[in-house]
């Protein structure tokens, strides 16, 4: 991540929509386009409506038919120019509510990544599926199906309360009230349904939330015979959000029936406003149907409306979620503006000759934490205090200590996924504080002790850090680690596809091609987090042997609770000793 990127990471989710355009370049003047191809199409809509009312009365009378060639072109005009109008709004609405939503997820990303792994509480990868897909989808509603029909229909009202005062002032007056009354009978149904509107977005972060859960442990699920609790409890939140769901449909609903009623009596106030000039003599039969149909139109543009006030709850409430995410504190501080860490070690240069040997001398980087005390963003109480470790180059160093202990909120400390609250960190000497996080990161290859595998080849698995391997590197590197008969019966080799969607691996598996993926990186200093508590014994002595050779010009750092493995190392640091 540039510096460039971790600033945007951390700026703040604009507030309301207007802001919120913002996140889109040109937003505003692109809203403004959709807004008047909006308006034109509704325009061309009611001229639609009005000039086949003046030519189907008129036609009825037998004029000459040259008396109706004007009204003849401007029915073939409005209907073509309509068509048109409303394809470019589609187009500019969508063409701005997608570009929307693709930098709303662009941001939230951004604004995740200084987060992970320590700075999201609860990690709810589910709930946060929800806000990258659905909770970014209403920024795309609220200009599609909100802000442009609102303002399309508004303006397009006001042009045909203008033209029915134009030839009725009394007509103009009942569809202005007509329009009034219809608008007050949508909102007052969409307040009475914001609540359960607002309470959409999580309810459907919830249902994500168990039904990603209930997939990854579908295994344990099915062996603890607890098929039916969970599907018991997947039922109970599927029927919260269908109660919400429907508290939503149900106002929507009542919005329609209001503004059907409000189109309905401004349909009869017309007519009975128009048959009453009729009678006096004040207006043609004509008019008067110009004026039934002008009140049509009104009737359409309010029958719009339930559905596109309906989402400002909805697209509200996820936006303020998206906006919580925005207020987590990070986990590490921003990177000064100007780095004053020039003489720092930069990122490692492709590997070359054997597989995984660092590259000695200034590119050798020493790394230490001086009483240090780490704790996690949620916690007052430090997961591990007054911590002195220091990891060189030929001289690895072995963390040991049981569960709870510490161990990897040393590592990611070390990662600077966190900061350390106390005591100072160091990097060749200077402070690394004072480095940018993604720049220290580039020094250090980190294996997990659940490794990540993404659903593609083996080579592009080992390849993350190391994109330039080649082929012949990986193979003899798997050999060392005691994977070359399982890559032998690969059917692909390097090209198989990994589990989930391809060939599945076991834990002591995944172990291993973590750390292969880290050793073949060929950065100068190693990060390994129980590389081999899934292997016997014997699998595992050889394994910690590789890892010594290959990374004997490394500064590495071995995370582990077997006791027979740390006899291998000259330092040892036992975390459960120091309790």
């Amino acid at each position: 991540m540039s510096a460039a990127t971790g600033r945007d990471a951390r700026q703040p989710l604009p507030a309301g929509a207007g802001r919120l355009l913002a996140l889109g370049g040109r937003g505003r003047r692109r809203l403004l386009l959709a807004v008047v191809l909006g308006v034109s199409g509704e325009l061309c809509a009611i001229g639609l409506l009005a000039t086949g009312a003046w030519l189907l009365l008129s036609a009825a009378l037998r004029p000459p038919i040259l008396t109706l060639s004007v009204a003849i072109a401007a029915v073939q005009v409005f209907a073509l120019a309509r068509g048109a109008a409303r394809y470019g709004e589609r187009l500019a609405s969508h063409d701005l509510g997608l570009g929307l939503q693709a930098r709303l997820r662009a941001w939230l990303y951004r604004r995740l990544e200084p987060l992970v792994p320590a700075g999201l509480p609860g990690g709810d990868r589910g709930d946060l599926l929800a806000r990258l897909i659905s909770d970014t989808e209403e920024a795309q509603d609220l200009v599609v199906r909100a802000a442009v029909p609102v303002a399309a229909a508004a303006v397009a009202w006001l042009a045909a309360v203008a033209t029915a005062a134009f030839l009725l002032p009394l007509a103009g007056a009942v569809l202005l009230a007509a329009g009034l009354l219809g608008a007050a009978g949508v909102v007052v149904t969409a307040l009475l349904a914001g609540r359960a509107a607002a309470a959409l977005p999580v309810a459907r972060g919830e249902v994500s939330t168990w039904a990603l859960q209930a997939l990854t442990s579908a295994e344990e699920l099915v062996a603890l015979g607890a098929e039916e609790w969970a599907a018991a409890q997947a039922a109970e939140r599927e029927r919260v959000l269908g109660a919400r769901t429907r508290a939503v449909a149900v106002a929507t609903g009542l919005g329609r029936a209001a503004a059907a009623l409000a189109a309905g009596v401004g349909l009869a106030g017309v007519v009975w406003a128009g048959g009453m000039a009729l009678r006096a003599g004040r207006i043609g039969p004509i008019t008067l149907g110009v004026l039934a149909f002008l009140a049509l139109g009104v009737a359409t543009l309010l029958q719009g409306l339930p559905d596109a006030l309906s989402r400002l709850p909805v697209s509200r409430a996820s936006l303020r979620r998206l906006a919580d995410i925005a207020r987590l504190p990070d986990p590490v501080p921003a990177a000064p503006a100007a780095d004053p860490t020039e003489r720092m070690p930069g990122p490692p240069r492709p590997v070359g000759g054997p597989v995984g040997k660092a590259r000695t001398g200034p590119g050798s980087v020493t790394i230490a934490l001086r009483g240090a005390s780490v704790c996690y963003p949620a916690d007052s109480v430090p997961a591990v205090s007054s911590l002195d470790l220091e990891l060189a180059p030929g001289r690895p160093v072995a963390l040991a200590g049981p569960s709870g202990s510490g161990k990897t909120a040393a590592v990611l400390a070390l990662l600077r996924f966190i900061d350390v609250a106390a005591g100072e960190m160091t990097i060749n000497g200077a402070d690394a504080r004072a480095m940018p996080p993604e720049r220290l990161r580039a020094l250090l290859a980190w294996s997990p002790e659940q490794p990540v595998l993404f659903p593609a080849a083996l080579r592009a698995n080992l390849r993350l850090g190391a994109p330039r391997a080649t082929d012949s590197q990986m193979v003899d590197l798997l050999a060392d680690l005691g994977l070359g008969p399982w890559l032998a019966q690969l059917p692909d080799g390097l090209d198989t596809v990994l589990a989930p969607w391809g060939h599945p691996v076991s834990g002591g598996e995944l172990q291993r091609l973590g750390v292969a993926r880290a050793v073949l990186a060929g950065r100068p200093v190693l990060l390994l987090d129980e590389p081999t508590s899934h292997l016997d014994p014997a699998t595992a002595e050889a394994v910690l042997a590789t890892v010594l050779a290959l990374a004997r010009d490394r500064s590495l750092l071995w995370v582990s609770h077997r006791r027979e493995e740390l006899a291998a190392f000259p330092v040892v640091l036992d975390l459960g000793t120091r309790r």
